[in-house]
């Protein structure tokens, strides 16, 4: 059954499933928004882990004819009006991202560069690296604010085949903390539990599985 888009949706990707948007990550929707007309060729968006970094950059890519590669394709030179390179972080092939840099600006290819962490968090050896990539435009996502944990809750119960009553979602709003790691967690624990013992997803089963995730790990709680 095909499912309701939620409250809030990004709504220029026609054909693929919405991406939520709210303060936490609007810089960055509406950067890429705005490609082609950019300050400069490239961009880096940087946010926590589960903060939909990737599928935002597989809706820019989708939308501008573009693909999104890893950081072990740095070395590819594919002649397309984007690129989004996910991933990124201490590590990376260092000579491989500079003349990706580099070579993308000679042929005006739109760069999107991914990452969970900010440049100077990359232990980066390379000054001329350092130097450019400090000289991009930054888009940061925040942990999620209220409207968009709302908006998770209800789309990653769902992607999981639950359709919870609005009380689930209240209740876990009450007491789980804004990071999108501890979201993806907690619901998949839920849906575990609730397929384990054949049970609907209600408040008594959600309370139940924090109280299991306190006794196993108090900063699930």
């Amino acid at each position: 059954m095909k499912q309701p888009p939620l409250p809030l949706s990004y709504r220029k990707a026609t054909g693929i499933e919405n991406f939520a948007v709210s303060p936490s990550n609007e810089l960055a929707v509406a950067y890429l928004d705005n490609w082609p007309e950019w300050p400069s060729h490239a961009l880096l968006i940087v946010g926590p882990e589960k903060s939909g970094k990737s599928h935002l950059g597989a809706i820019f890519a989708s939308r501008t004819g573009g693909r999104v590669l890893g950081p072990g394709q740095l070395h590819s030179r594919l002649r397309l009006p984007t690129l989004v390179i996910d991933n990124l972080g201490p590590g990376v092939d260092e000579e491989g991202l500079f003349h990706l840099i580099n070579w993308t600006r000679e042929q005006r290819i739109g760069l999107v560069l991914l990452s969970r962490l900010p440049v100077k968090s990359w232990g980066l050896e390379v000054p001329d690296l350092s130097s450019r990539l400090l000289a991009l435009p930054v888009a940061e996502i925040a942990q999620p604010d209220d409207p968009l944990m709302a908006a998770l809750l209800v789309k990653q119960f769902r992607d999981r085949g639950l359709d919870v009553p609005p009380d689930v979602i209240d209740f876990l709003m009450l007491r789980l903390e804004r990071d999108y790691a501890r979201i993806h967690a907690v619901v998949e624990a839920i849906d575990l539990t609730a397929l384990e013992k054949r049970r609907p997803v209600t408040v008594p089963l959600v309370r139940q599985v924090l109280a299991d995730l306190a006794a196993r790990a108090p900063s699930l709680s």
